[in-house]
């Protein structure tokens, strides 16, 4: 062994000196010494991938036998069946189908990319766990520097459970813990999604998206926020990806063979693991055939969500309600700088016979919704954009506040003193609908007089949407509230401690969030379909 490893020391040495040569001939002066240090830091990130890598490579010798063991054996019974290994599944299939490419993809490990897993390995000196002997059946314990994961493998029917107990062994909290519990090949692009109520939501449709399509199309359930269930439907068969006890999130984030996208991790994230402490997650899938639906194969852990997060909002009224937008960005005519749609957008504000004849237009497009929302025995409308359209780029505006400032010709007056804003929402009341507008957490500046929409955050949106809703609700008695844009700069949605909030203030409204991670109710009871009417 001398030899190799002195000539390999040789080469590298040699390759090296070639490089330092070739840096210095192409790099000025003052750009080598940064170019080198580049070099170091590959080298040693080179290193560290290529002793991930060799581990990588011997393991995959282990797993030949296993995997030749798994390929010859025979084929599969119908229902489901799995068989156990020392770190995780080595075999799982349901009515013929199996799902594993081989047993590496049914390893318990932890939810890293491959470079985390390399930092990790530089600053641990350890780059996997230690599986430990496990003297009850189908059970896999993997030991680490800061504690262990133990895992117990279950078959109830056609549903596989496991019971997942996470110690630390750390003075300091685990705020959350990823782990990967498999990788599923499916026979084709799985359909599926979470059960959000949200603009992107799946809920409980017969038809789903593909799961690829995440992050537009949810794929992580996270109990604080939605039924923590993920579905996936296959074509011969479908599967429910299910937090049993309600205590982690469940995702299928992507697709590895982004390709043929096929084949899926299942991961559960694990929050606040007390120092010196543990926790357990239960966790299952959920098979059935072709056709099966959430409610079938998940009954109960549905009913143990409505159970921990009961109903709260006293709106009894489910009927339809219509969404009517009064402008669009498609209008561009130089007298009608809102851009009105009524007439076509020949609308022309800046006289009083042409501000005449907008009312005219507003009131009959009034008069033609209010048929429209009778016919579809809806309980009201959300008018979306009483301020008009004009800037686009703060569009929907979401502040009933300056609609007097943003559409000065709404303030138009009839003979008898009345503005055509409030001669417009008149019509629906007097004819029994309840009205709403669409409302934004974001505060809006006037800058060089445009308005600009501010950023929102927990910590002054529910003043914000609290403050537009009771001028909304005292000027047009406004009780319907689509509210837009409930995001944070980050991208999260707003926490759903604000709209609780304002439902406390309000609790003789009707909140809509765009998306139903604001809200921590249960979705099935909360749906109501909105028509649009023009």
């Amino acid at each position: 062994m001398v030899k190799p490893l002195l000539a390999r020391g040789l080469y590298r040495r040699a390759t090296m000196l070639i490089a330092a040569r070739i840096m210095r001939r192409f790099f000025p002066g003052w750009l080598f010494p940064m170019v080198a240090q580049l070099r170091v830091f590959m080298l040693l990130f080179g290193s560290i991938v290529f002793a991930a890598t060799s581990q990588a490579n011997a393991e995959s010798q282990r797993y030949k036998t296993a995997a030749s063991a798994v390929l010859e054996s025979p084929a599969p019974k119908g229902g489901l069946n799995l068989a156990v290994g020392n770190r995780g599944l080595e075999s799982l299939s349901f009515n013929g189908q199996s799902f594993l490419d081989s047993p590496r993809s049914g390893e318990l490990r932890l939810d890293k990319s491959v470079l985390g897993a390399a930092i990790d390995a530089l600053l641990s000196h350890t780059l996997s766990p230690i599986p430990t002997p496990n003297k009850q059946t189908d059970a896999v314990d993997l030991v680490y520097t800061w504690g262990c994961v133990s895992c117990v493998y279950g078959k109830q029917g056609d549903k596989m459970t496991m019971r997942i107990e996470i110690s630390n062994a750390g003075a300091k909290e685990i705020d959350e813990l990823s782990l990967r519990l498999m990788d599923l090949n499916f026979p084709g692009v799985p359909g599926g999604g979470t059960l959000e109520a949200g603009m992107f939501g799946f809920g409980f449709k017969d038809t789903a998206s593909t799961l690829h399509q995440y992050p537009s199309v949810p794929s992580v359930a996270d109990p604080q926020f939605v039924v923590p269930i993920v579905r996936a439907d296959y074509g011969t068969g479908a599967l429910n990806f299910c937090s049993d006890d309600l205590e982690c999130s469940v995702g299928v984030p992507h697709a590895p063979n982004s390709l043929a996208r096929t084949t899926y991790p299942f991961v559960i994230t694990c929050p606040d693991i007390k120092p010196r402490a543990s926790k357990t997650f239960n966790v299952s899938l959920r098979f059935g055939p072709e056709g099966s639906r959430v409610q079938n194969l998940s009954g109960d852990v549905l009913e143990r969500y409505v159970k921990k997060y009961p109903f709260q909002i006293n709106w009894n009224d489910r009927r339809p309600i219509g969404a009517i937008y009064l402008a669009s960005s498609g209008i561009n005519v130089p007298t009608n700088p809102r851009r009105w749609i009524m007439n076509e957008g020949k609308i022309d504000i800046t006289t009083d016979a042409g501000k005449g004849a907008f009312r005219t237009a507003l009131l009959k497009l009034a008069d033609n919704s209010v048929k429209v929302l009778k016919d579809a025995n809806a309980q009201g409308m959300i008018t979306w954009d009483p301020e008009g359209q004009e800037f686009l780029r703060s569009c929907y505006y979401g502040d009933p506040r300056l609609t007097p400032v943003l559409a000065p010709e709404t303030e138009f007056k009839d003979d008898r003193g009345m503005t055509v804003i409030d001669e417009y929402f008149e019509k629906f009341r007097a004819a029994g609908l309840k009205v709403g507008v669409c409302l934004r957490p974001q505060q809006i500046a006037m800058i060089d007089g445009k308005p600009v929409q501010g950023p929102a955050d927990n910590q002054h949106a529910a003043q914000i949407v609290k403050d537009k809703l009771a001028y909304a609700k005292k000027r047009w008695g406004c009780t319907l509230f689509y509210i837009d844009s409930t995001v944070v700069v980050t991208g999260e949605s707003l926490d759903p401690d604000v709209f609780k909030a304002i439902a406390d203030a309000y609790p003789d409204v009707l909140l809509i969030p765009k998306t139903s991670r604001c809200v921590t109710l249960p979705i099935q009871r909360r749906l109501i379909p909105i028509c649009i009417t023009r």
